[in-house]
């Protein structure tokens, strides 16, 4: 299974380019979720590209969990194909979410792809327990980042 195939000559342009961050910026609906996702599995699937080296950056959430739910069926199907010699569509339901969850341990848990927001509180995360300040107050892993409705909602509660 090729990751190139269904795509548009821009689309496997992008997809293709493996040497160095890639920006890419297209009107709503042109397929740039598509040719992320296919990317992504074609840095991983084709070029052996870590996934922790892997950083995609969304607008929203949503979009996140898109190009994640995406890119773990595609390595799912190029799983069937190399493991069971057959298309993923054939394969009994245990034997697809048994694929999907392989490839979600071993691979999409593992990328970094979310909004700034999400991506840089993760970020955080990993080291913010063993940070002090000038006085001494530290910080845990669990906190809350508020917008400004958040704020004002927590003023006015109090």
């Amino acid at each position: 299974m090729s990751f190139l195939a269904g795509l548009n000559e821009a689309q496997r342009k992008a997809v293709d380019h493996h040497n160095g961050p890639l920006l890419v910026v297209a009107g709503a609906g042109s397929g740039k979720t598509r040719a992320l996702t296919h990317r992504i599995a074609h840095l991983i699937g084709h070029h052996g590209v870590d996934p922790h080296k892997i950083l995609a950056v969304t607008f929203t959430n949503k979009a996140a969990r898109e190009m994640k739910e995406r890119l773990e069926l595609l390595l799912a199907k190029r799983l069937s194909e190399k493991q069971f010699g057959q298309p993923f569509t054939t394969l009994s339901l245990i034997d697809q979410r048994e694929l999907r969850n392989r490839i979600y341990q071993e691979i999409t848990k593992e990328l970094w792809i979310g909004t700034f927001h999400s991506l840089l509180a993760r970020l955080l995360r990993f080291d913010i327990d063993k940070f002090r300040d000038q006085e001494g107050l530290s910080w845990t892993k669990q906190f809350s980042i508020y917008d400004e409705k958040d704020s004002q909602n927590l003023i006015k509660e109090i």
